[in-house]
């Protein structure tokens, strides 16, 4: 190859990888967690913020909720997000806080030892909906004080903002997988699907998979009551300093993930203690995870259906006004 010939095609390379950024760039627009980004940004006065990740994201019926709690005349945003974990959902709750002055009520739903496990995630575990932390809208600094970031995990930070083709590696994968998945299920009978995809393979993945790292969490709490997790306990002392009025819901499971986990009694200890610690915080806990009973009120082991959120929110908003008229 002479010179020139490969002069061209480094040229070519370089061209087509701009217009793949470009591209890439623009598409990114559209995924969850930068519609979620534009839907806090766009709100309008809102004075109560949810708080969460799949259970309340796309499974909180703001309306119903509103009706419910009338009195109260909350002004909700629902900034839960789906496949996320406490570090972004601390990004999230320092994006709304500072979008909107106005937020006085903070609900954060709780799935498990969300409020409490540890984080130590790498910069390359920041894919799909845990891009938040990589969007353009958090200073580097930021991001790496929620995430404990070194000062080469930083750059490895800026490599991907720079770089949308390598920051949305999962999220295009995920697409083809998509595609595949719906050639095959040509001619085959319809299989039970929630937000987060097929029912089956997220219960799989999200539950027996993890039985083993949520029961040492939970462990780990009890043998140190004393705190939240680090982005929680950052949550919780901005919300302080701001008189927020704080509520944990943990949320409704079905009876299949209760029987895997809450009715243990490593579980049932794992939530009193963290109850208690809620007490002595001044934060009020509503534990609403046996509100609905019945397997058929939820589309998986975790997800309500859409009715049961319906009532979910009904009752919850029933609650939250009975609690900021006392």
């Amino acid at each position: 190859m002479t010179m020139r010939s490969l002069l061209s095609a480094l040229l070519t390379s370089a061209l087509v990888l701009t217009a793949l950024n470009v591209l890439i760039g623009v598409w990114s627009h559209k995924l969850p967690y930068y519609q979620k980004l534009e839907f806090i940004r766009n709100s309008h006065e809102p004075d109560l913020l949810f708080l969460g990740n799949s259970l309340l994201d796309q499974h909180l019926d703001e309306n119903a909720f509103v009706q419910a709690a009338q009195r109260a005349r909350f002004r909700p945003i629902n900034a839960a997000l789906a496949a996320t974990q406490s570090p972004e959902q601390q990004l999230l709750f320092e994006y709304a806080v500072r979008s909107h002055a106005g937020i006085r009520t903070l609900v954060v739903g709780i799935l498990d030892s969300q409020l409490t496990g540890e984080d130590h995630s790498r910069v390359v575990d920041l894919i799909g909906n845990r891009m938040v932390g990589v969007d353009r809208r958090f200073p580097v600094s930021e991001v790496q004080g929620v995430y404990g970031f070194s000062t080469l995990d930083c750059a490895e930070l800026e490599a991907l903002r720079a770089f949308p083709v390598a920051a949305n590696r999962a999220n295009a994968w995920r697409q083809v997988e998509l595609l595949r998945r719906s050639m095959e299920s040509m001619g085959m009978p319809q299989t039970a699907a929630n937000s987060m995809g097929r029912a089956d393979d997220f219960a799989e993945a999200m539950e027996f998979g993890q039985i083993d790292t949520l029961d040492a969490q939970a462990r780990s709490f009890l043998n140190h009551r004393d705190r939240f997790n680090a982005s929680y306990e950052s949550i919780f002392s901005q919300a302080r300093r701001t008189e927020m009025k704080v509520v944990i819901v943990l949320m409704p499971i079905s009876p299949a993930h209760r029987a895997l986990f809450y009715d243990r009694p490593l579980w049932r200890q794992y939530f009193a203690a963290l109850e208690d610690l809620a007490f002595r915080r001044g934060i009020q806990f509503i534990d609403a995870s046996q509100w609905m009973l019945l397997q058929q009120d939820f589309s998986d082991h975790l997800h309500m259906t859409p009715l049961t959120a319906h009532n979910f929110s009904v009752r919850l908003g029933a609650e939250l006004a009975r609690a900021v008229n006392q």
